[in-house]
């Protein structure tokens, strides 16, 4: 199995799919945001019909919110007049980031004998439905990548016992970890812009992103252990120091937080 460790590759190097192994101004837009009506991921080819203990499954829910993710920054990056001149570079490594991680699913999967999802730009809408305009105001573009993101911290950490034990793992944990530096990185964009928000997540504080992506990030109990018991610590102080997980249908399922990012 071609299990490509993706930190080997030079980023300046072109990366074919096969070769490669401000807080919002706007009141009423935050509120959408944080209220935005939840649709069916709904396309029978693309569902999650496998076990969540399937590999394959596995790596296709994952392959999806990649697609997204590419999608989304590519598109951003080819809309006119968005992205500042002094975050383009960090986009366009992103971008690299999200195809690279693209191509070493979709191969993985591939190499399992399994069928690799696929989606193309027309397969997104980052309008959810006409709640957000990301590709013209970018305060929104940079609130979707901060929630994309931060959803995708959370949807590799709760695959992760899924695959305890199995080399998949080692490259789950690689993606997941640059997915931690981009989440943290926007975060850092959007403080320069003028949102109040912190490199972490405190409690379930949603800086305007929709809420469901932090639902249960206020959560002060690790491993059976009231953290707050354990010393001087604030809840906020406790929910800093970790990170909540997801599931595959907290993320993909019929009211999950991707669906309304998918045309109908």
């Amino acid at each position: 199995m071609r299990l490509l460790n993706f930190f080997s590759l030079d980023t300046d190097d072109t990366i074919s799919r096969r070769e490669a192994l401000d807080q919002l101004g706007s009141v009423g837009l935050s509120t959408a945001a944080a209220s935005v009506p939840l649709a069916v991921l709904g396309r029978s080819n693309r569902s999650f019909a496998q076990s969540a203990s399937d590999p394959v499954g596995i790596l296709n829910f994952a392959l999806t919110l990649e697609f997204l993710e590419d999608s989304y920054y590519r598109q951003g990056l080819n809309a006119s007049n968005l992205i500042p001149s002094e975050a383009r570079p960090i986009y366009e490594q992103v971008s690299k980031h999200e195809d690279a991680h693209v191509t070493l699913l979709t191969s993985t999967i591939e190499d399992l004998g399994g069928d690799p999802v696929s989606f193309t730009d027309d397969d997104f809408d980052f309008t959810a439905g006409g709640n957000f305009d990301p590709f013209n105001d970018y305060p929104i573009f940079l609130l979707l990548s901060q929630a994309f993101e931060d959803t995708g911290v959370r949807a590799y950490k709760g695959q992760a016992p899924n695959i305890a034990g199995n080399e998949l793992l080692t490259p789950a944990l690689q993606i997941h970890s640059v997915e931690a530096r981009h989440a943290a990185e926007v975060r850092r964009l959007r403080a320069e812009s003028g949102a109040s928000i912190k490199p972490w997540i405190t409690n379930a504080d949603n800086g305007s992103a929709p809420e469901a992506v932090y639902a249960g990030e206020d959560n002060a109990t690790q491993a059976g252990i009231d953290q707050q018991s354990l010393g001087n610590f604030s809840a906020a102080e406790v929910t800093e120091a970790y990170d909540e997980p997801l599931t595959m249908e907290d993320v993909a399922g019929e009211n999950g937080i991707a669906a309304p990012f998918f045309a109908s």
